[in-house]
C-alpha cells in the first residue's frame, strides 16, 4: 500500500477514537446523577421490625405473620430440632 493511503487510514481511525471518546465524556457529563440514600442500620431496622410485630398484640401479630404466636413457636421448635433452624 503507499504510505499516503496508510497515513490517512490511521488519521481517520484516530479522529474516529477521538470522536467516540468525546461522546462518552459528554454522555457522562450530562448524566443525571440521583443521590444515594443513607446507609440504614440493618440490623437494628430489622430488630424493631420484629418487636412491633411481638409487643403489638396477637391480631397484629397474626396479621403480620399469618398465625398464631404458639403455632410459630412450635414450627420453631420443629424445625430446630430438626436442625433446619438455628436459635439466634
Amino acid at each position: 500500500m503507499d504510505s499516503k493511503i496508510i497515513h490517512a487510514t490511521c488519521m481517520r481511525a484516530t479522529v474516529t477514537i477521538i470522536a467516540e471518546g468525546i461522546t462518552i465524556i459528554e454522555q457522562q457529563r450530562n448524566r443525571i446523577y440521583i443521590p444515594k440514600e443513607p446507609r440504614i442500620n440493618v440490623i437494628a431496622q430489622r430488630e424493631f421490625y420484629i418487636d412491633s410485630i411481638l409487643n403489638r398484640g396477637d391480631r397484629h401479630y397474626v396479621e403480620q405473620i399469618r398465625m398464631k404466636p404458639v403455632v410459630l413457636y412450635n414450627l420453631c421448635d420443629v424445625l430446630t430440632s430438626r436442625d433446619l433452624l438455628q436459635s439466634t
